[in-house]
């Protein structure tokens, strides 16, 4: 079942909500980490979308990635989890994470992530992350 997970795009929808007051900072953070990962995202993705939505202070993201274990990986850097803790701390209301599995595939991203906290972002940042 694992193996499937690898060749079949799912998809994350991620919604930041963004404190007012600390939008140039996690602005400046988003920044540095977008650029630091452009070169592998484009090799690594199906297609991204970062853009902004009705609320002028949500940013939302959608990642399709080629290979779940590039993400597994990605979240065990250190320089990762600190921008995305940053990131967080910037935020008023818990970033929230949507998945959607192809429909060809198999629903064990639903299993990697289980609905409610998540168990791979930072723990200890101002706000949490919330599978949906």
């Amino acid at each position: 079942m694992e193996s499937r997970i690898h060749t079949t795009p799912n998809l994350f929808i991620s919604r930041w909500t963004i404190a007012p007051d600390r939008r140039a900072e996690f602005l400046a953070i988003w920044d540095g980490l977008w650029r630091a990962h452009a070169g592998a995202i484009e090799v690594m993705t199906h297609f991204v979308y970062y853009g902004w939505a009705r609320d002028p202070n949500q940013l939302v993201v959608l990642e399709s990635y080629r290979d779940e274990a590039v993400v597994t990986e990605l979240r065990k850097d250190e320089g990762f989890k600190q921008a995305v803790r940053a990131m967080l701390d910037c935020c008023s209301a818990p970033m929230t994470m949507e998945l959607l599995s192809g429909m060809g595939g198999d629903r064990s991203i639903f299993d990697l992530y289980p609905a409610g906290p998540s168990r791979v972002h930072p723990q200890d940042a101002a706000q949490p992350t919330i599978f949906l």
